[in-house]
């Protein structure tokens, strides 16, 4: 098996496309892989990956993509005909799998909103054949009920007394992510409870787990002269669960394999080598252009498999280009190498535009770097990852000449991009967005319950709560179990007395003013690791001459707000500016406040 990442066109848009291909006697049908849209496209994007290569494992050559707007592809989410724009590329990617492969059908599997616009999609003509349909709703209106249930929950993250700033422009925000009120509008109108033009087809629903499926659009499909199967889709809520916990839905892709089979045997198909159209092609080559920059793929050979990256220069007509200039944008946690909200897409390009590279970076286990199917926790915070991102800036050195590295990083990437600082005086400056600690504790999550839990059992009010059935006993139960063990351990003089360790910070001190790295914290109120650092006077007396600290408005972990967003942006460009000591500043912070020029 191998894959192939390539981009390719859908009107003026170029979408980024991952061509997963079987070793040897592949058939003549092809899948096109559809994802959801925002959080469900992060949480699910590695499980589809593996749920991807399982099917290519039976000879089926994949195709998974980045829709326009999304991902790595081109676009905004300001665009105007957003949702036509989807839908078309739906066709647009089953006509490059079937030139790029040379198979003859296509069949293909849609995620919930990519589901939706699978099946508009071949109601309008798109040459698809079999369909895979997991979760879809019969109406857009029922999913944007869901999009707005789900905004709300995650506006609680950052709520608080404060009055949030208002969002700087109009739209529904989901996590993140921004519906336009056009792209509202057009959603809303998609209606698939009506008969549609897909005689003939085979379609397999898969359900949410044990939800039912949407009633309405099983009777419009039967209705349309298709033949519907339904299954359950066993593992769709943990493959939607937090990146680094998200598991590939195994269950599902044996359902999925099966039910393609079956259609084969009652169609006979041939047999043919995808695979010799594709592998002439180096990966390294393969460019996009996007405004005033360029974009390859990235890839280096490591002793744990080959890392991924995308790398964006400057256009060839730009008259400013500094090849030893670098940005290294990392994971968060484990969201893949867009970043969160997609932020390091928008500020790379951004960049790459003023004359800078940079590279966006997956190491192994996330996103479409070789590793494990799913990280936990622990395995973010290993020596070993820290020295793969060292691994990744000697192939920066070697192939592109880079001398100077910027390292930007928001959670764990926080902490990989401090400690590459520690370790490398060619990193001139890391940017730690909402670092959760600078050295690894695989205690550090129960003395922080702990201390919250101190302060639920000195408040008279959450006994209250407690006694009107607010707070259930088996939680406080638990609870106080942490509570007890951990006073426990602290009287026997097992405990840590500090939650920083004054050891490494000193050490840390000593390697930053060696290598003479500048190091910008930037916290969002309510983080730990912020509040720890106050109350044991790390912020009064700081680790180092070279290091400042930036606290701005509770905004969620990861600046989920649009005005948060935009935040982030201004910060990081004033410190990379001030870094590269370029003679202009950099253009505005665009993020998703400029409509693309695709």
């Amino acid at each position: 098996m191998s894959t192939i990442h390539r981009w390719f066109h859908s009107g003026a848009y170029s979408l980024l496309g991952h061509i997963d291909l079987p070793g040897k006697n592949a058939s003549s049908l092809g899948v096109l892989m559809v994802p959801g849209f925002g959080w469900e496209d992060i949480c699910s994007y590695r499980p589809l990956r593996f749920l991807a290569r399982t099917i290519a494992e039976s000879g089926i050559p994949v195709l998974r993509f980045d829709l326009p707007g999304t991902g790595d592809s081109s676009g905004s989410a300001l665009d105007p005909g957003l949702v036509d724009a989807w839908i078309q590329a739906v066709g647009h990617a089953a006509d490059e799998l079937r030139a790029s492969t040379g198979v003859k059908d296509v069949a293909v599997v849609g995620i919930r909103t990519g589901a939706m616009l699978a099946l508009i999609a071949a109601s309008r003509g798109a040459n698809l054949q079999d369909l895979i349909l997991w979760g879809p709703a019969a109406t857009g209106r029922a999913v944007l009920r869901e999009f707005q249930a789900f905004s709300k929950l995650a506006r609680a993250e950052y709520a608080n007394s404060d009055p949030a700033p208002p969002q700087p422009i109009p739209g529904l925000e989901i996590g993140g992510f921004l519906i336009t009120p056009e792209t509202q509008r057009d959603f809303e109108a998609l209606d698939l409870s009506k008969p549609l033009s897909l005689q003939g087809r085979r379609v397999l629903i898969l359900l949410r787990d044990e939800l039912p499926p949407d009633q309405k659009l099983v009777s419009a499909l039967e209705a349309s002269g298709c033949t519907v199967e339904i299954k359950n889709g066993n593992g769709y809520t943990t493959m939607m669960a937090i990146p680094d916990e998200a598991v590939p839905p195994f269950a599902a892709a044996r359902a999925i394999v099966n039910f393609l089979a079956k259609g084969a045997t009652e169609k006979p198909q041939g047999v043919t080598d995808p695979g010799e159209r594709l592998t002439a092609q180096p990966v390294t080559a393969i460019t996009q252009e996007s405004g005033d920059s360029l974009e390859t793929i990235y890839t280096v050979d490591h002793e744990s498999g080959s890392i991924f990256g995308i790398l964006s220069e400057p256009g060839p007509e730009m008259e400013t280009r500094s090849s030893e200039c670098c940005v290294l944008f990392l994971n968060a946690g484990a969201v893949r190498h867009i970043g969160p909200n997609r932020m390091w897409v928008e500020a790379a390009r951004r960049w790459a535009a003023q004359g800078v590279t940079s590279l966006r970076l997956d190491l192994p286990g996330i996103g479409e770097s070789d590793g494990e199917p799913s990280l936990g926790i622990a395995a973010l915070y290993q020596e070993c990852l820290v020295d793969q991102v060292e691994a990744v800036m000697d192939s920066l050195r070697s192939r592109i000449g880079a001398r100077q590295f910027a390292v930007v990083g928001l959670c764990s990437g926080a902490f990989w991009a401090f400690h590459a600082a520690i370790r490398s005086s060619d990193v001139h400056t890391a940017i730690l967005l909402n670092p959760r600690l600078f050295f690894w504790d695989p205690e550090v999550d129960q003395r922080r319950v702990l201390r919250r839990t101190a302060g639920l059992l000195a408040d008279t009010t959450d006994w209250r709560r407690l006694a009107h059935g607010y707070v259930s006993r088996k939680t406080f139960k638990r609870v106080a179990r942490v509570v007890f063990d951990r006073f426990r351990t602290i009287r026997a003089g097992t405990g840590r007395q500090f939650q920083i360790s004054p050891d490494e910070m000193a050490h840390a001190r000593v390697a930053l003013e060696r290598n003479q790295n500048r190091i910008t914290l930037i916290f969002t109120e309510g983080e730990p690791l912020l509040r720890e650092m106050e109350e044991e006077g790390h912020l009064s007396s700081p680790i180092s001459s070279r290091l400042r600290c930036i606290r701005i408005a509770n905004c969620g972990h990861t600046f989920r707000p649009l005005w948060a967003q935009k935040k982030a942006h201004e910060l990081i460009d004033d410190e990379l500016d001030a870094i590269f000591h370029r003679p202009q500043a950099v253009s505005p912070a665009k993020s998703v406040l400029q409509p693309s020029t695709k």
